[in-house]
């Protein structure tokens, strides 16, 4: 697949395409010399439609670079040539926006474009400024063209794109999703955080003190109280309320409709790590967006970035996957970090396989199953007619071992077909009925 800009073709009728998509690709090594049976039965999996994707979450550095100095967790970067396995994957179009984009700066930006130039590789969501960030990737697959654009609602603030504006050019960067978030609280807890701000200034909004500027989304639906940068509401009770930035949200409808003229499918790529109340459902801004997406013209939405697996929303016969999982996560296995990234842990002086063992003791993450598991989607896009999709189960966790390896297996048995349950009870919850084919261990739809 190569990176295309032909005129659109669903006027000709009988356009479709076969598509795979998983989530998260973190790569620490060599993934072609993988021996396991179950591994070798993912990739088959993955490979057998036209087009495939996935989420790039590491950079790929020709050489080493400075790091940023703030980074989500640690700073993840690759050497360039373990691109190559992307390749061997099968991998046809990334994106590239998430919260590990800004770690290397522009730079780390620049290097990654050019690798994957290199390799033939689409990506969509991080460019040369915003306008780059938006655009679409456009690829072939049969005898249609799929347009993927990516954003990222989880990132480092100085990771965003920028649009050329006062005489100045645009800042390199990933395509955001900014959200505001309210925090509803009863009259009880109101009246403390009144009490507190009466007695202690600094928990004032206006309290002097260094500020960047910007524009506060959190302000903007409704009165509410400012508290140590968080705004709350008084309420009935306790819950979390979070929307789409408006700008940000204008922008992708506006990509998602150009892109539209120019091909025969859209899909959206969204990486957000967020939630509102509950870890294993997306962010109110998720939701809000994916399905303003939908109405804008996009066929798909596909959301990962949370450790784990969340449910499927079928809007106006559409599907969203709030959260595909990661399908390779090898973290520990990046060949640098800066010196943050050791200070962070006071380990000063320690080797990084020393710091890498104190972090996955930190995270709890690791040592949780749950947190490995990932979804393989099989779609079937066809012009006029509802998309439909089988969903396979996947681990980072290898059957028998007691700890992960991060690279995928597919699923089978008892483990498969608890993750699938567990699926069809997430997207109960939007409304969606998934056929559960036992025998074949995978979700269908229609």
């Amino acid at each position: 697949m190569t990176l295309i800009r032909p005129a659109n073709t669903a006027a000709s009728g009988g356009v479709s395409a076969s598509m795979s998509a998983v989530g998260d690709l973190y790569l620490g090594r060599p993934l072609h010399n993988a021996t396991s049976a179950s591994f070798a039965a993912a990739l088959r999996e993955f490979q057998k439609t036209q087009l495939r994707f996935a989420n790039l979450e590491c950079l790929l550095l020709s050489k080493p670079v400075a790091g940023a100095a703030m980074a989500a967790g640690a700073w993840a970067a690759s050497p360039a040539a373990l691109g190559a396995e992307l390749q061997w994957l099968g991998v046809d179009v990334l994106s590239t926006a998430n919260n590990h984009a800004g770690d290397y700066g522009a730079e780390g930006l620049h290097s990654t474009a050019q690798a994957l130039r290199d390799l033939g590789i689409a990506y969509a969501g991080t460019g040369g400024d915003a306008a780059e960030a938006r655009a679409p990737a456009l690829v072939r697959a049969g005898n249609a063209t799929v347009a993927v654009l990516a954003a990222s609602a989880s990132y480092m603030p100085h990771a965003r794109a920028g649009h050329a504006a006062g005489g100045l050019p645009g800042r390199p960067g990933l395509a955001p999703l900014r959200f505001g978030t309210a925090y509803h609280v009863d009259a009880e807890a109101f009246g403390a955080l009144e009490r507190i701000l009466a007695e202690m200034p600094l928990a004032r909004p206006d309290a002097h003190r260094e500020r960047t500027l910007e524009r506060r989304y959190d302000r903007e639906q409704g009165e509410t109280l400012s508290f140590f940068g968080r705004e709350f509401v008084r309420s009935d009770g306790f819950t979390v309320r979070s929307w789409a930035a408006p700008d940000d949200m204008s922008e992708i409808e506006a990509s998602i409709r150009r892109a539209k003229e120019i091909a025969d499918f859209v899909v959206l790529s969204l990486h957000s790590h967020e939630y509102d109340t509950q870890p294993d459902a997306p962010a109110g801004f998720f939701v809000e967006c994916a399905r303003r997406a939908i109405d804008a013209g996009a066929h798909v939405v596909l959301g990962h970035g949370a450790h784990g697996v969340r449910g499927i929303e079928l809007y106006r016969d559409c599907p969203i996957f709030y959260g595909l999982g990661a399908f390779v996560f090898q973290p520990y296995l990046c060949p640098w970090q800066p010196d943050d990234f050791f200070a962070a842990y006071r380990m000063q002086g320690a080797t990084l396989q020393e710091a890498y063992q104190t972090r996955k003791a930190a995270a709890g993450f690791f040592n949780h199953q749950q947190g490995w598991q990932s979804l393989l989607v099989q779609l079937e896009l066809r012009s006029g007619a509802a998309a439909g999709f089988t969903v396979h189960p996947a681990t980072g966790w290898e059957a028998g071992c007691e700890a992960p390896d991060g690279i995928p297996h597919l699923a089978t048995g008892t483990p498969a077909l608890e993750l699938l349950h567990e699926v069809r009870r997430l997207s109960r919850g939007f409304g969606a009925s998934l056929r559960l084919d036992e025998p074949g261990a995978v979700l269908v739809y229609p």
